[in-house]
């Protein structure tokens, strides 16, 4: 088979010359150049898993081995508990299982574009440099390769919610890729403006991560909206994540639609991230070859 073309090598293909100072990063260049982004997808894939016996599986099996981890200690351990759980002939071990691997689908992809998308323009600063280079493929790439991986993940979910629950899947599902979408575009905008920051600040990306693990915490990710203390209701009101996580469950696990308000806060943020991300990256852009 031949082999395929590094992303470096289609470089030469995106197209015209972008003008002198003018910076053409707009949103609308990730799809005209989607074979561009496509083609670091693919390379990015084959060599994560390169080497590997099982390759592209780890991206299902790493999860499981942290689901089983996490439901060991906080629910076994801890004794966290759901108010579906108490209704469960098994103690709510699977129904807890499933509550958790459906908040930590929602969270790994997040927090894999958002790690990511921080370095992208500092870890590719030899393609940066190059004149007719789109330097937005970079974080667009690598919120793609998130979001693929999490549809994978996701149909681990959707299996194990057919194997365990019994209950089946409802035409909810149907409401899942539009939330992707705009999850996507809360990180792609959120990534974007990182990836300027950590351009011109390098410990950006140690403060990122150090953030995110604070946010996985102060998430519903390991237990229920119901169980955060009233007084900081303002913040968990004030988290994306907790709703995007909450519409996640909703329809794949209780196949039920989501209050509206999840919705507005979602939409609304992942508008916001994208305007101001994309924003700050393109009007600093021309400057990324000169400090990478």
């Amino acid at each position: 088979m031949p082999k395929l073309p590094l992303p470096a090598q289609t470089v030469r293909e995106v197209g015209p010359e972008p003008e002198p100072g003018h910076a053409s990063g707009g949103i609308g260049e990730l799809w005209r150049h989607r074979q561009l982004v496509w083609a670091f997808v693919v390379n990015d894939l084959k060599q994560k898993y390169v080497g590997s016996s099982i390759g592209f599986f780890w991206t299902v099996v790493t999860p499981l081995l942290e689901l089983a981890t996490y439901t060991f200690v906080f629910h076994v351990v801890l004794g966290l508990r759901t108010d579906r759980d108490l209704a469960s002939s098994d103690g709510g071990l699977s129904h807890y299982a499933l509550f958790l691997f459906c908040g930590m689908v929602t969270w790994f992809g997040v927090q894999e574009g958002l790690t990511r998308a921080t370095t992208a323009i500092t870890d590719h600063g030899h393609l940066i440099k190059k004149v007719n280079f789109h330097a937005v493929a970079l974080p667009g790439y690598v919120v793609t390769a998130a979001v693929l991986n999490q549809i994978i993940r996701m149909g681990v979910l959707a299996a194990a919610v057919l194997l365990f629950t019994g209950e089946g899947l409802s035409w909810h599902m149907l409401l899942v890729p539009p939330m992707l979408l705009l999850q996507a575009a809360f990180v792609l905008g959120a990534g974007m403006f990182l990836a300027t920051v950590n351009v011109y600040f390098k410990d950006t990306v140690h403060v990122v991560k150090a953030g995110l693990l604070l946010w996985m915490f102060v998430t519903p990710v390991f237990y229920a909206p119901d169980a955060y203390p009233p007084r900081f209701g303002l913040m968990m009101q004030l988290n994306p994540l907790a709703h995007l996580v909450g519409v996640y469950r909703e329809l794949v696990l209780h196949h039920t639609l989501p209050h509206p308000h999840n919705f507005i806060v979602v939409a609304v943020m992942a508008l916001f991230s994208l305007l101001v991300g994309y924003s700050v990256f393109h009007h600093h852009q021309d400057q990324f070859a000169d400090h990478v």
